[in-house]
């Protein structure tokens, strides 16, 4: 089995939510929605494309690599060799894998390597150290999933949507954020998808972690979820569908 230099070695995993909703004016004349394609010309453009990632390293000898992530999967090139690579869960870092050449890295480091052999690996890129962009070590990770309503509902254009991944291990202490990200719905409606990239080195699989979801208005609380979605460790997904409630009381 390979094993990751010490300074490589550091314990990554994933987290989800769930939430409900109850609504703003609703149109009874429209039909229930659903998610399209993004590339009907009916639908606003996204706000969360996936722009790729790229990195550069340079390792021992001289040798060196190039990375591209675009989500979960990654584009590795070293000596002129192309692979293209799939997130897969690690106990070290982040790890993505190509059959059996695999590519890890931890902040600004990395390491290539052959596992045809899993007890005897062939090291092919060792000792790489993030040359671009400097300083910068990007979340290689992510949470996925869509936001919607239990009830139909019309959520105004200057809405905003707060997705968080929280630590929520201690039940005695306030939940920690580990990565956070705000949506504007720009005339959109729900169901309305997220991507929420983190950093995995900051996630330790003993730990407990849930998504978190807020719509508001003006800075005013309209929506939130009721329910806890876990994610990432423990056997938990990392793709959640959060059904949001509304906190608005409605006259009768």
């Amino acid at each position: 089995m390979s094993v990751l230099p010490t300074r490589l070695r550091k314990s990554a995993a994933p987290v989800a939510v769930l939430l409900p909703f109850a609504a703003f004016p609703v149109f009874a004349q429209e039909p229930a929605a659903e998610p399209r394609p993004p590339s009907q010309s009916s639908q606003p453009k996204s706000h969360m494309l996936r722009v790729p990632q790229r990195f550069s390293y340079v390792c021992d000898g001289g040798a060196t690599v190039e990375v591209m992530l675009r989500g979960e999967r990654a584009r590795v090139t070293c000596n002129r060799k192309s692979y293209a690579m799939k997130h897969v869960l690690s106990g070290s870092g982040a790890r993505y894998a190509e059959g059996s050449i695999v590519w890890w890295n931890k902040g600004s480091e990395g390491l290539l390597q052959d596992e045809t052999d899993p007890d005897h690996p062939v090291i092919l890129a060792e000792n790489c150290k993030q040359t671009s962009p400097p300083d910068s070590p990007a979340a290689t990770s992510s949470v996925s999933g869509t936001v919607t309503g239990r009830e139909r509902i019309a959520v105004p254009e200057n809405a905003i949507l707060t997705v968080q991944l929280r630590d929520v291990s201690r039940a005695d202490a306030s939940a920690q954020v580990i990565a956070e990200q705000k949506i504007a719905f720009a005339g959109r409606q729900v169901p309305l998808p997220f991507l929420l990239p983190y950093d995995p080195a900051k996630i330790d699989p003993k730990h407990i972690y849930s998504i978190s979801a807020r719509i508001t208005v003006d800075g005013q609380l309209r929506f939130l979820n009721t329910s806890a979605y876990r994610v990432i460790t423990q056997g938990n997904p990392s793709k959640v569908d959060l059904l949001l409630h509304s906190v608005v009381k409605t006259a009768h």
